[in-house]
């Protein structure tokens, strides 16, 4: 039986919808999910994904209805592959994944053109996903064009989350700090997270609005040269006295109030976090 499918105007890529996948498909599917989750964190330590333990069934269900599967085949072997589901004025995007031996060669950006082109043909103006700040999930999509929305605790694990959302038209720039016009969680305190060589650096500085205006402010206090910024959170506690500034010598990013801020200060939200070795540098950041 031909497969019921819509051209996504990228050769490789296949949009596939439930009358397309056969159970052999969504157990192909799942397992691919589960395989591109797995160990998939830049920094050990962090709760398990939950692609990681992805079913046949729960891909079956992702496609219910208008629901569909954009993939990508090497030689018949699912490789890489998108969820969308339309949700008001958008396609929400889900369960991003590509097998480790196929990561770095811009399958995502092929996936998501894909989903974008066909967005663009039934009028749809954005797309939308949500990424987890601790998992240096924003900073992969900010170079794929998406821009922070609004941050908000993750309900079910201690972790941070940020939603993002991209137009369909249009070249996707990259957006290398896309919180900038981001509706933010309540905050009093910016924390900003600073490398110099090896030491981890912690500091406060009370909130102007303006999250990288307020890191390059109390960093600029320090007189340590080429600082690089290792993610961004914003607080509740008042940023003073002592507080204002930890030096974590050992340990480096896998401090944990700097791998899982809310199982220290529940009120505390990541914003930002970098993939360790693409931190930027604070003096690039301040002349940009």
């Amino acid at each position: 039986m031909p497969r019921c499918r819509t051209d996504a105007r990228l050769a490789d890529v296949e949009r596939l919808r439930s009358c397309d996948i056969t159970p052999a498909l969504a157990d192909e599917l799942a397992l691919l999910t589960r395989q591109a989750y797995a160990g998939s964190d830049p920094l050990p330590g962090l709760p398990d994904p939950d692609g990681q333990f992805e079913t046949t069934a729960a891909v079956l269900h992702a496609v219910r209805g208008s629901g569909s599967v954009y993939a990508l085949a090497d030689q018949g072997r699912q490789v890489a592959a998108a969820r969308v589901h339309p949700v008001d004025d958008c396609w929400r995007i889900s369960r991003i994944s590509v097998l480790p031996g196929y990561r770095n060669r811009g399958l995502v950006r092929l996936l998501l053109n894909a989903v974008a082109r066909d967005a663009v043909g039934r009028r749809i103006d954005w797309l939308e996903l949500d990424a987890v700040v601790e998992r240096c999930l924003p900073p992969l999509y900010a170079q794929l064009g998406f821009q922070v929305l609004s941050n908000w605790p993750a309900p079910d694990k201690p972790l941070s989350e940020v939603t993002m959302r991209r137009r369909t038209a249009g070249p996707a720039a990259a957006m290398p700090l896309s919180w900038r016009h981001a509706l933010l969680s309540e905050h009093t305190t910016v924390i900003g997270w600073l490398l110099s060589d090896r030491t981890l650096l912690r500091v406060g500085q009370p909130a102007s609005g303006d999250p990288l205006a307020d890191v390059l402010a109390a960093a600029s206090a320090l007189d340590r040269p080429g600082l690089l910024l290792a993610g961004v959170d914003l607080g509740l506690r008042p940023a003073s006295g002592t507080h204002r500034v930890r030096v974590f010598a050992d340990g480096g990013r896998m401090q944990p109030e700097h791998l899982m801020p809310r199982t220290q200060h529940a009120d505390t939200l990541a914003l930002w976090r970098p993939r360790p070795g693409s931190e930027p540098s604070l003096d690039t950041l301040a002349g940009g």
